[in-house]
């Protein structure tokens, strides 16, 4: 009943992981995707002002915030792309060295 349950949250990782990996930024919470955010309510009882809009602090008008994990996934992805490239290079090198 276990091995079940360990395939499931194996797939619920691998489906997040590839989410991050292919959508590294979100919403701004703060403004909630905007990048802007109004302040300032009318009262009642008086004579209503126009909002003050101003960029977001959080993001600064970006709009976005990073995914919390999206950094590190994508340094390790860059880290293996590299290292499979140095043993590709080394592999194509070998061949050559042998013939002299």
């Amino acid at each position: 009943m276990s091995f079940p349950l360990f395939l499931l949250a194996a797939a619920a990782v691998a489906v997040w992981l590839g989410s991050l990996y292919a959508h590294p930024f979100g919403a701004c919470p703060r403004c909630r995707g905007h990048g802007h955010i109004t302040r300032g309510k009318p009262k009642a009882g008086r004579k209503p002002k126009p909002p003050k809009v101003t960029s977001c602090p959080r993001c600064k008008g970006a709009a976005r915030r990073q995914r919390p994990g999206s950094r590190t996934l994508h340094q390790l992805a860059r880290r293996v792309s590299r290292e499979l490239a140095r043993q590709r290079k080394q592999r194509q090198a070998a061949p050559s060295r042998a013939e002299d």
